[in-house]
């Protein structure tokens, strides 16, 4: 019974309580003095992640030198804690030397309710023998998830559909310039369309245009367009058309009256064409028969 009495009283007299001042020095062997400790300054509210850094440093004989081989290996994890980094400089002073180290922790612990862990104890040796020791540290670690994790459905925000754009009047605009673009399409094919297979696109000066097309640059081409635009003054006068009743002809169909001038010259050419007159050159002729009628055509076509 004296002996665990005795185990105990030591045992409670070489641990560091938590709230200890942590710059007061440790109990050393020996030949080695503990300059100075320091833990981290906060005790509590660590997290999953966090670094913990502690110093300390020691003073020992100048010749005495630090057994790196009896220090923890980076990378070293204890109860969920993990040296991440230890730095060691030295500094000679009078007939001492003076070594600091720096340990730095990784947490990697973690808990479902707030609970004690604890920076290992390291202990630390030189060649000659001496050692020191520096004792462990304990920290509270926040709970990273709560014990009871609360159903998400009735803590859901509800989703709407984001609001649609009035698109209404864009739609009505576009129907609209895509009509007057059909239009448009519609009346210069009406008018420049070489076509005669719509009724309303086949009229007698249509057709003479298309057939005045396929005429060669000759003499007989020439005859041959003085008839094709006379037969289609033939088929508007509704008889046999001359020179002279061009007047007649315009006052019937006052669609050509601007044209007057430019008919009663073809009728003048025509004669010549085909009666043995003064002739022009055919290329010449049929182009100008080709720029009449399709004046007639565009008259004809109401454009």
């Amino acid at each position: 019974m004296k002996q665990i009495f005795l185990g105990w009283l030591a045992t409670c007299l070489m641990t560091t309580p938590a709230w200890a001042d942590t710059d007061t020095p440790t109990k050393s062997l020996p030949m080695v003095k503990v300059v100075s400790v320091h833990n981290p300054t906060q005790y509590a509210g660590i997290q999953l992640g966090d670094v913990l850094q502690r110093r300390i440093q020691l003073a020992v004989a100048a010749q005495d030198q630090l057994n790196d081989s009896s220090l923890p290996l980076k990378g070293l994890q204890r109860n969920g804690i993990e040296l991440r980094q230890l730095q060691i400089s030295s500094a000679s002073q009078a007939d001492k030397k003076i070594y600091t180290l720096v340990f730095d922790y990784q947490v990697f612990a973690s808990s479902g309710k707030p609970t004690q862990l604890q920076l290992p104890a390291e202990r630390i040796s030189f060649n000659s023998g001496a050692a020191a020791e520096l004792p462990a540290w304990r920290f509270w670690l926040m709970a990273q998830l709560p014990d009871r994790l609360q159903p998400a459905k009735p803590t859901v925000i509800a989703q709407y559909r984001a609001s649609l754009l009035d698109t209404q009047a864009i739609e009505c605009w576009l129907r609209v310039s895509v009509l007057l673009v059909v239009v448009g399409g519609l009346v210069l094919l009406y008018r420049n369309a070489d076509w005669t297979w719509l009724p309303m696109m086949n009229g007698h000066f249509a057709k003479a245009y298309h057939r005045l097309k396929r005429l060669p640059a000759t003499a007989e081409g020439q005859k041959q367009a003085a008839l094709i635009v006379q037969h289609a003054f033939n088929q508007h006068y509704g008889q046999q058309m001359l020179g002279s009743q061009v007047s007649a002809f315009v006052q019937q169909q006052p669609v050509f009256q601007s044209l007057e001038a430019q008919i009663q010259a073809f009728f003048t050419q025509a004669n010549a064409v085909l009666y043995g007159g003064q002739l022009p050159a055919a290329a010449e002729y049929l182009q100008q028969c080709k720029t009449l009628t399709r004046q007639l055509r565009d008259c004809e076509r109401r454009v």
